[in-house]
């Protein structure tokens, strides 16, 4: 790729028509620039602007500072302005327009839009250069290694685009097998949870089943206890009655005898008690006349 040919070329030998004031600066810049001395060469030739601000070659030579400077979007205005300057009629001395000066210029637009990243429009800037001047043999070989390095880039990025493809395709097997994983680990782990539920309700049903077979034997204890306390119960009431009717059995007649009389003699008692009481609700009755 031949980028800075025309630049000191050109420069080198540009003319110009100025006063003398112009044309000092000019040449001062010119000398700067080529010795590397970018930032002051810029400077003088701002200043020869200030006397003639639209003069297309001044804008020439300030793109190509601009250029060496990486300010491609800068320079390329300023080539734009070279090609179509505002020129009064009191500011042009001379035809400036020349075709050399117009292929050079679009050859250095080809170079600016190539560094930025614009390759076709770099391809068409040296189309315009050859259509001026078709033995530019510069601009032949910049269009052909503009066209392969879009070649290059189509195919890197197909490479770029396949190897993007690939990797999400990956990812996405990476994702379902990490998936496929969790979902597997998240069963046994349910799995697990089930079996241990299942456990603790084994352990709480035996439990269960032991509290109540202890409560059933309390019970049983407690009914057995409660029949033992009434059939002693029961056995001491017949005992009673046993030693009542054994009494009973034992009197003899002379007691039998004693027992009744004082009895009738009781009852004699109650029966004069009753009869020396008075009786209530009986009054005599007057005849009435």
């Amino acid at each position: 790729m031949k980028l800075l040919l025309i630049f000191l070329f050109y420069i080198s030998i540009l003319g110009w028509a100025w006063g003398d004031s112009l044309a000092s600066k000019n040449n001062e810049g010119n000398k700067l620039y080529k010795n590397g001395k970018i930032d002051e060469a810029l400077s003088k030739w701002r200043d020869a602007q200030i006397e003639n601000p639209d003069n297309d070659k001044l804008h020439y030579n300030i793109g190509n500072g601009l250029h060496e400077q990486k300010k491609y979007e800068d320079a390329f205005k300023e080539y734009e302005k070279s090609l179509n300057p505002d020129v009064g009629a009191e500011h042009c001395s001379a035809p400036t327009k020349d075709n050399e000066f117009k292929a050079n210029t679009y050859y250095n637009m080809g170079n600016t839009h190539y560094r930025m990243g614009k390759l076709l429009e770099a391809i068409e800037d040296y189309k315009k250069c050859l259509d001026i001047d078709p033995n530019d043999e510069d601009a032949k070989y910049n269009i052909e290694f503009v066209r392969k390095k879009i070649k290059e880039n189509l195919k890197k990025e197909d490479q770029q685009q396949k190897e993007s493809q690939q990797k999400e395709n990956k990812d996405k097997e990476q994702q379902k097998q990490n998936e496929s994983s969790k979902s597997q680990e998240k069963q046994q782990e349910e799995q697990k949870q089930s079996e241990e539920q299942k456990s603790e309700e084994a352990k709480d049903k035996e439990k269960a089943d032991k509290t109540k077979e202890e409560s059933g034997e309390e019970e049983k204890k407690e009914e057995q206890r409660l029949e033992e306390e009434k059939e002693k119960k029961d056995e001491e009431t017949s005992n009673i009655e046993r030693r009542t009717t054994n009494d009973e059995k034992g009197m003899s007649k002379e007691d039998a005898v004693r027992l009744l009389d004082a009895l009738k003699d009781d009852e004699k008692d109650v029966q004069k008690e009753l009869k020396n009481q008075p009786i209530e609700g009986q009054y005599r009755v007057d005849k009435d006349w």
